[in-house]
């Protein structure tokens, strides 16, 4: 695959999930398979995710470098994944997942569909409680 194409096919999936209301994107292709794609997704209930990934799409896809960042319209914290090696602790060093009140937690590495997945859920029950 080529990185221009992996840029395409991160824009269709943020594209695919109804609750997006505004996405601002930014590619940076290093090389024909080596790139950074950064961006912000608006939610329809105002949260937004914040995210970046420095990716070799050459086969097999290799992540050097991930961050979600998921927060409420008021910026607090929902949640974020990321791979910085600060918590050695923990089983799934150095992939993990951020909460609110400090906590950090296990988690796999995750990617950006498995990421909107999460958010569709979250917005969808909150908007079943109401």
């Amino acid at each position: 695959m080529l990185i221009k194409d992996y840029f395409q096919e991160v824009e269709s999936r943020i594209g695919f999930f109804p609750e997006v209301v505004e996405y601002q994107v930014t590619k940076d292709a290093r090389s024909l398979h080596i790139g950074i794609i950064e961006g912000v997704v608006v939610f329809q209930d105002d949260s937004v995710l914040h995210f970046i990934e420095f990716v070799d799409v050459k086969e097999p896809v290799e992540v050097y470098r991930y961050s979600y960042h998921y927060q409420d319209r008021d910026g607090s914290l929902i949640f974020r994944y990321d791979m910085a090696p600060h918590h050695k602790e923990l089983k799934t060093f150095p992939h993990h997942k951020h909460l609110p009140d400090n906590q950090k937690i296990t988690a796999s590495k995750p990617n950006l569909t498995n990421v909107l997945d999460e958010i569709d859920d979250l917005i969808c029950l909150k908007g079943n409680s109401l």
